[in-house]
């Protein structure tokens, strides 16, 4: 029986990809910061050797004329919720 609960433990590369989480991600992101079709938003995840910081974290970047603006989640993409969102695109971006 398949399991709807991401296994966090696993390599992150040996988990599939999750493509449809990143574009709820990127809708979630769109929405939220009520984003024009022409601006570029991207959703990663990757691996956080900073101490204290999770084994993943996802990274949202958003790509505006003129201004790059990026935002981290100390989770696993798998694990971002649309509250999340929201509440981190509400504090400032990070550097």
């Amino acid at each position: 029986m398949p399991s709807f609960i991401p296994n966090f433990d696993a390599d992150p590369d040996d988990r599939p990809p999750v493509p449809a989480h990143a574009m709820a991600i990127k809708q979630w992101t769109r929405a939220y910061l009520k984003l024009s079709d022409d601006v570029a938003v991207t959703v990663t995840e990757l691996n956080c050797a900073d101490p204290g910081c999770p084994l993943l974290e996802t990274v949202i970047v958003v790509f505006e004329p003129g201004r790059t603006r990026k935002w981290k989640l100390h989770r696993p993409k798998a694990a971002v919720t649309k509250i999340m969102i929201q509440q981190a695109l509400a504090a400032p971006p990070t550097d």
